[in-house]
């Protein structure tokens, strides 16, 4: 959720506090006794025992893009805080268990790179996949980075690799630096996910019934002024697409839910877009993941670069 979710009124309401530190929203119970949400959220209440709230992780960097890097690296940011120092997270999984599923993108970025996302100095071999294209958008998902060019067929590919090989050898001859191992790496993992069936199938959202669209909340058509106030109806897509590939054997997603820096009409864009939109998607995720099998073996965590102050 980059660029600051208010905290206070989203997961830690403050009840007793003053009117003016408890702002405008009420306060509901949840279905863990002593938990309480704000009333904007009454989805996440209704499964608070199937997730949790962890009250101790903080930080003192007020910078949307330095505190990315925190979040995402566990190190403060260098000069740039658009660029990895340190690997991200992913970049680690990437390199740690990307092996045992080759055919798959292990990394996955939706739908484009953000601060502390990238992999530093480990190499492009271990930066993540970028969807680019956006799930919710009028018209079938396609992503234009996954699948052979028109007209070139695999036979006409294969021999491309071949070229490219002989080419790399002759370059590896005259020069043995580091990132040409990278390169390498590159270049097979891009051809096992430009020829994998499995790949293209876990990017298919047409695949997935229309009811469980809909629950996670399906909205092909929207205002973009409406969406610009209020945060993109596209998160629901991107968190069900996320669901898609981790069930298919992706190690780690990344879904952009931006932009929470709501400093105009900071209620008014929380109760009418954001609030109702992550209550419903989140609270989707969660039970899809548990009729699945799979909320055991899935870390999912819901957080902004940082919270904000009454």
């Amino acid at each position: 959720m980059r660029g600051g979710p208010s905290h206070i009124d989203m997961w830690d309401p403050k009840p007793l506090a003053p009117v003016e530190v408890r702002g405008d929203f009420g306060t509901i119970p949840t279905k863990v006794a002593g938990i309480s949400l704000t009333d904007q959220l009454p989805m996440c209440a209704g499964i608070m025992d199937k997730w949790s709230l962890i009250r101790s992780l903080t930080h003192d960097d007020p910078g949307h893009s330095t505190a990315d890097q925190i979040c995402f690296t566990g190190y403060r940011s260098g000069t740039d805080p658009d660029q990895n120092v340190q690997p991200s997270c992913g970049s680690i999984t990437a390199r740690q268990v990307g092996h045992l599923t080759p055919e798959l993108p292990q990394y996955v970025v939706i739908p484009k790179m953000l601060p502390g996302t990238g992999s530093a100095y480990f190499g492009s071999a271990y930066k993540p996949f970028e969807t680019e294209a956006d799930p919710a958008k009028p018209g079938p998902f396609r992503l234009p980075t996954l699948g052979l060019p028109q007209g070139v067929s695999a036979e006409r590919f294969g021999g491309r690799r071949a070229l490219l090989g002989q080419f790399d050898g002759l370059r590896r001859d005259m020069d043995r630096a580091t990132s040409s191992g990278s390169l390498d790496r590159c270049y097979a993992q891009a051809w096992e996910i430009l020829t994998s069936r499995k790949a293209r199938d876990a990017f298919d959202l047409d695949r997935e019934p229309a009811e469980i669209r809909e629950r996670y909340g399906f909205m092909p058509a929207f205002d973009p002024g409406a969406a610009n106030r209020c945060g993109s109806p596209a998160w629901s897509q991107r968190i069900l697409l996320a669901r898609r590939l981790v069930e298919a054997g992706v190690r780690l997603v990344t879904v952009d839910l931006r932009w929470w820096d709501t400093h105009v009409k900071g209620f008014e864009s929380l109760r009418l877009g954001f609030l109702p939109r992550f209550d419903r998607a989140y609270s989707a995720l969660i039970e899809d993941l548990e009729r699945r099998g799979l909320l055991d073996t899935t870390l999912v965590v819901a957080w902004g670069e940082f919270g904000r102050t009454p």
